[in-house]
């Protein structure tokens, strides 16, 4: 009986010791790619520094990524983070995964129909956002934020359709293109700074952006495809997994609209001061963001 319990107890450790590693090898790969895309991320800035200048094209710049980057935060990272990936997850571990694949379809079409929603309005009323939030600006400068905000507004219905994916491949521990998603999205932002601008202009840099979301979702879309991914136009609001993503979306959407109101009065206030303040502000927030 003892030597019973001794197998079972050493297979025990030895399974815990399994689970220990492999979640230590996912949290190390997870850091390590962060880390990149954050060394990336002072590249790209680099780049747009050295290109621009502190002054009235990143003002702008910065000012028109408020806009899609407010819509992608509210509608779409609080429904991952805090809806979509436990209730996938938890249909995965309890086996009913054809019941987490028509979810999954489902979270697809709400939220890629949402952002399109969100993206088609907010084209008609960016002229009228970007007076509240660049009022400080002149005219000019505010008809060129519309025009870049506008082509931005693309973004979010790519990181949308991204996050949910994303979503989907770290709750079958599939860390490595999920991880390599974000290095790709700053990629393409330096393909704009680099290349785009030649051509279009200060519209090359909204190009990039789009680029960039783009690069998100096609690093990470093959292998949730290999997961068992297979999208289908779908939803009902009865469904009662839909339900519950919606009851857990609320809280964490207010919980992150704090922050984003936070940083459009930042944006607002730079916008009053000299030429220059809002590319500075942003360039420093950047930097310290990195440790």
């Amino acid at each position: 009986m003892i030597k019973k319990i001794n197998k079972i107890v050493a297979f025990l450790l030895n399974k815990d010791q399994q689970f220990s590693n492999s979640i230590s090898r996912a949290a190390f790969l997870i850091s390590f790619m962060g880390l990149t895309s954050r060394a990336l991320g002072l590249l790209r800035d680099r780049i747009l520094a050295s290109r621009f200048g502190a002054g009235d094209d990143l003002d702008i710049y910065y000012a028109a990524f408020k806009i899609p980057d407010l819509v992608f935060n509210l509608l779409i990272l609080g429904a991952l983070s805090a809806a979509f990936v436990p209730v996938f997850t938890s249909l995965i571990s309890r086996g009913k995964k054809r019941t987490a694949w028509k979810l999954a379809s489902q979270a697809l079409t709400l939220g890629s129909g949402a952002m399109v929603l969100a993206a088609f309005l907010l084209y008609f009323l960016a002229p009228f956002l970007v007076k509240l939030i660049t009022f400080g600006f002149n005219g000019e400068k505010q008809a060129t934020v519309t025009a870049l905000a506008r082509i931005m507004l693309l973004s979010p219905v790519l990181l949308g359709i991204s996050g949910i994916v994303g979503g989907i491949l770290n709750s079958f521990k599939k860390f490595f293109f999920y991880s390599l998603a974000p290095l790709f999205y700053n990629l393409g932002i330096i393909i704009g700074a680099l290349f785009f601008v030649n051509f279009w202009g200060l519209k090359g840099l909204a190009w990039g952006v789009v680029l960039g979301a783009f690069l998100h979702l096609a690093v990470q879309l093959p292998q949730a495809r290999r997961c068992g991914l297979k999208f289908q136009l779908n939803l009902n609001w009865r469904d009662k997994h839909i339900k519950r993503m919606l009851r857990l979306m609320l809280p964490r959407a207010m919980g992150l609209a704090v922050t984003q109101i936070n940083l459009l009065i930042v944006t607002i206030l730079a916008s009053t001061l000299e030429s220059g303040s809002l590319a500075i502000f942003n360039l420093a927030n950047n930097i310290q963001s990195v440790p």
